[in-house]
This record gives C-alpha cells, sequence and structure tokens, in this order.
C-alpha cells in the first residue's frame, strides 16, 4: 500500500482548513502611563478626501496607548460635521486592553461627571458600545484630562493655516510627524514653515523614508521619487523639514516596518520593495 506523504494536499487542507497552533500572546501593559510616544497630528482640509482621512484617523484610534497614537485633528469648519459622521460611522468596539487601561477608564469618568460639560462622539451602540468605543471629544485640548495619554482623541475646527498652527502648539503632547489630507498640496508648505515639526505626510501615512533621510541628516535640499512617493527636504522656518505625497493612485500604502519605527535606513535596505514584487 502506498504511503500517503506528508506535504500532500488533502481535500480538508482546501476547504475545511484550521489552526493547529494559538496564536503568540501579547501581553499588553495595564498600568497608568504619562508619556505619548511619538504621538500624530491630523489636518483635514475642505477639498480633501474625507474617506481616507475618516478610515485613517478610525483605524488609528483602535489602539491608542501604543506607539505613536492619533492625538488631536483640525478639521476645515465647512467639513466638520460630515467629517464626524464618516469617522463615527468606522468605530468599532475597543479591545478589552484598551477599554480596561486605566487612562482610558479616568477619561470616561472625567467626561461623564467632571465639573464642566464637554462635547464627545462615541460610537453607534450596534458597532461599539459607550463603555468600549473610540472617543472624539470636541474643541478642548487634552489640558483637560490628568497627563499622559487619555484614549481620546481631541478634535478642533479652523479657517486657515495659522488657525492650524495655533491649534498644533497649544496641544500638550509633543507631536511627531503631520498627516495632512487635501487635493492641493500648497497649504502644507504654510503649514510646515509655521509648526515645529519634522515630518510632513499629505495623502499618506507613514512613507519609508529610506531614500530621503540622509539628505534630510545632512541638511541638504534634495526631490525623490521612489516607489509611486515624491521625496523632499527643504528648510522652512530655520526648521529643516521632510515632506512627502503620493504620485501614484496607492494612497494608503505606508511603510511594512511598524508605525513610525522604520529601520530601514539604519540597516541600509528598504524594507518595502520585496513586498512591493509580491503584490
Amino acid at each position: 500500500m502506498c504511503e500517503i506523504k506528508q506535504n500532500f494536499v488533502t481535500h480538508d487542507l482546501v476547504h475545511n482548513l484550521r489552526c493547529q497552533k494559538r496564536g503568540p500572546r501579547i501581553r499588553h501593559e495595564m498600568r497608568k502611563i504619562r508619556s505619548w510616544p511619538g504621538a500624530r497630528f491630523m489636518c483635514v482640509c475642505r477639498n480633501g478626501d474625507l474617506n481616507t482621512a475618516a478610515y485613517c484617523l478610525a483605524e488609528l484610534m483602535q489602539e491608542p496607548f501604543q506607539p505613536f497614537p492619533m492625538a488631536t485633528v483640525a478639521v476645515h469648519h465647512s467639513i466638520r460635521d460630515e467629517f464626524i459622521e464618516r469617522v463615527r460611522s468606522r468605530f468599532r468596539q475597543l479591545k478589552p486592553h484598551v477599554a480596561n487601561h486605566p487612562n482610558y477608564a479616568r477619561a470616561v469618568e472625567e467626561l461623564k461627571h467632571g465639573l464642566r460639560p464637554v462635547n464627545y462622539i462615541v460610537g453607534n451602540k450596534e458597532d461599539a458600545p459607550a463603555c468600549a468605543s473610540p472617543i472624539l471629544v470636541m474643541d478642548i485640548t487634552h489640558l483637560f484630562f490628568p497627563s499622559g495619554p487619555s484614549g481620546c482623541t481631541t478634535l478642533h475646527v479652523f479657517n486657515t493655516m495659522r488657525n492650524v498652527s495655533e491649534i498644533f502648539t497649544s496641544e500638550t503632547p509633543k507631536f511627531d510627524a503631520v498627516y495632512y489630507f487635501d487635493e492641493s498640496i500648497a497649504g502644507v508648505y504654510i503649514l510646515a514653515k509655521l509648526i515645529q515639526c519634522v515630518q510632513f505626510y499629505v495623502n499618506c501615512m507613514d512613507a519609508c523614508l529610506l531614500e530621503i533621510m540622509p539628505y534630510y541628516m545632512d541638511h541638504t535640499p534634495m526631490v525623490i521619487y521612489k516607489r509611486g512617493y515624491h521625496y523632499e527636504t527643504l528648510e522652512l522656518g530655520s526648521q529643516w523639514k521632510i515632506i512627502v505625497f503620493p504620485y501614484s493612485t496607492s494612497i494608503l500604502r505606508q511603510c511594512c516596518c511598524p508605525t513610525g519605527q522604520c529601520r530601514c535606513y539604519a540597516t541600509h535596505s528598504a524594507c518595502c520593495e520585496e513586498h512591493l514584487h509580491t503584490h
């Protein structure tokens, strides 16, 4: 009788595939934290892609205590209500390590029973119960909450780039990057000159900075086109900036490294090249 080889593809392997091993368990820190590791700032303009911006914001709000949280978003006054509704429709229930985090529980208590009434948005009941929903807080800064990440994202409205810069500087987190959504890229150069921040991503998020980083480190003006992105480093407002925007249709493609942890430059390799060739 013939023996069945170990690598033989059976009917069940194709139509009833089951995992025999449990995935690794990730241990989450469930203690109060005071630092904002690499906080992000989002600016959504009147002519920006609201669907893309809302998707990005809602996704990042699912993990507010991981590195590089989305702390604050500034929205043009003319699209405020529409944008809020698009974000809210994308809210889903937070995982237990977020909903039970002491910082989140403290923020919820402050919003519900604090001395000062505050407007805030949670998800629809069908998508996320109020006790385990992402929270978008209106028209206040993070100074409202005790020190450290609250688990909430603050939302402000603006009319001009000057307003955006004032929102940026009035918030407590030190922002490492700005996500800027607009059909025109002209406004990002105005904003970059007004605020102290190095990384600006226009209509994209955390693209790999491998090729442009040496020029930024050497303070050399440069423009590079690579992997569907325009990379630029230049001096604005007495500070060197990196501005990135896509020139292809892949508006959401990110660097393959974990968000904010790109090590391509340090390892002298382009982490995304192999990934792009396999798709």
